[in-house]
C-alpha cells in the first residue's frame, strides 16, 4: 500500500486524508500545530451568498453550488453536522441582491426583513475538524516539515518520513525547504469577532458583514486586507464590524463576551484555491481565499484524484496548479 503524507491539518489537508483513505490509502497529516485558519472561519457553506457578493467567486457559481453538493455525503461518512437552515440577507438594496440571485440560478424570496436563500449551509469549524481528525485510517504526526528531498520528508524534531505522494496543504507560507516552484500565493489578513451570547437562527448578511451562529453564540465578520500578513488586531476595525452587525442583528447588544482575533489565509490570482499535481509525487490543496470550507470535499476528490493518476472533471479542473505560472521557493 502506498503511503501518502499531507502536510497541514486544516480543512484542505485532512479532507483529502479523509479521501484518500476512503480509497484505501495509508495517510499520515503532519501539522505543526497553532492557530488554524480552518478553525477560526465561520463555516458558511455559501455557495449563493458568495456568488453575488463577493467579485472574485462571480464567475465561480456552478462551481461553488457543486463543492456544496458534496457536503451531504462527505460530511455523514466524517461525522460532520451540516446545518441546512438557509441564509438571510439584512443589508441594503435587497431587490436588486435577489435579482442576481435568481439570475445566478439560486433559489430567493423576499421577506420582511430582506430575502432568504434555502441554498447556503453551515457548519462548526471546530466541531468539523475534530470529527476529520478522528478519521479512521489517518495518522498524525504533531512535527513541522523542513525539507522535501525527493521522496523523503524531514521534519523538526529530526525524524523522517518517506511517501509514495507529499500533498501540501498548509498555511501561505508553510512550504517545506526543497518544494520547488509552486503557483503563486499572496496573503490576505481577516479580522472577525466571537460573540458568546445570543445566537441567530441562521447566517445573516449584509453590505460588508455576516453574522453566523455558533453553539455559544455567534461570529461577526470578517474583513479582508489584501497583502497583509500580521495577527493584530485592529480595535477601530472590530468597532467597525460590531456596529454593522448591530445593525443587521439588534439582539448583539445583548451579547456577554466579544474576542477579536486575525487570521491569515492565501489566495492565488484569481481567487480559487489550487487542487492537483504540482509535479510527479508532489500534491497541492493551497490558498483557499475565503471557501475552504465550502470546497473542501471538491478538494479533497481533486486531490485524491491526481495522486491516483486521474485528471479532474471539467469544472474542478478550473483549480488546476498549473493554471498559473510557477515561483521558485526552497
Amino acid at each position: 500500500m502506498t503511503h501518502n503524507v499531507v502536510i497541514g491539518g486544516g480543512a484542505r489537508g485532512l479532507a483529502p486524508a479523509a479521501e484518500l483513505v476512503a480509497r484505501g490509502a495509508a495517510v499520515t497529516v503532519v501539522d505543526a500545530g497553532g492557530p488554524s485558519a480552518s478553525a477560526g472561519a465561520a463555516g458558511m457553506l455559501a455557495p449563493a451568498f458568495e456568488t453575488v457578493l463577493d467579485p472574485a467567486s462571480a464567475g465561480h457559481g456552478l462551481l461553488l453550488r457543486r463543492a456544496r453538493d458534496l457536503w451531504p455525503e462527505f460530511a455523514a461518512r466524517s461525522g460532520i453536522s451540516v446545518h441546512r437552515e438557509g441564509a438571510e440577507w439584512r443589508g441594503p438594496d435587497a431587490e436588486g441582491v435577489l435579482e442576481r440571485l435568481l439570475a445566478a440560478g439560486f433559489a430567493a424570496g423576499r421577506t420582511e426583513a430582506g430575502l432568504f436563500t434555502p441554498e447556503d449551509w453551515r457548519l462548526e469549524p471546530k466541531a468539523a475538524l475534530k470529527a476529520l481528525r478522528k478519521t479512521r485510517g489517518v495518522a498524525l504526526v504533531e512535527d513541522h516539515a523542513e525539507r522535501i528531498e525527493g521522496d523523503r520528508i524531514t521534519l523538526a524534531s529530526g525524524g523522517a518520513m518517506n511517501a509514495g505522494a507529499v500533498v501540501l496543504a498548509g498555511g501561505w507560507l508553510s512550504a517545506p525547504e526543497g518544494a520547488g516552484p509552486l503557483p503563486p500565493i499572496r496573503p490576505i489578513k481577516g479580522q472577525a469577532v466571537r460573540i458568546k451570547g445570543p445566537s441567530p437562527k441562521r447566517v445573516l448578511r449584509g453590505a460588508g458583514i455576516y453574522v453566523a451562529p455558533t453553539k455559544k453564540g455567534a461570529v461577526v465578520g470578517a474583513t479582508m486586507q489584501e497583502g497583509a500578513d500580521d495577527l493584530e488586531v485592529d480595535p477601530d476595525v472590530t468597532a467597525t464590524l460590531m456596529a454593522r452587525a448591530q445593525a443587521i442583528w439588534p439582539e448583539l447588544a445583548s451579547a456577554r463576551e466579544a474576542e477579536a482575533y486575525a487570521g491569515v489565509r492565501g489566495a492565488s490570482p484569481d481567487g480559487l484555491p489550487y487542487a492537483g499535481r504540482v509535479r510527479d509525487g508532489l500534491f497541492c490543496a493551497l490558498a483557499p481565499r475565503r471557501n475552504g470550507w465550502l470546497l473542501a470535499p471538491m478538494v479533497a476528490r481533486v486531490v485524491a484524484d491526481a495522486v491516483e493518476g486521474r485528471s479532474p472533471d471539467p469544472i474542478s479542473a478550473a483549480m488546476d496548479p498549473g493554471r498559473a505560472a510557477l515561483n521558485p521557493r526552497g
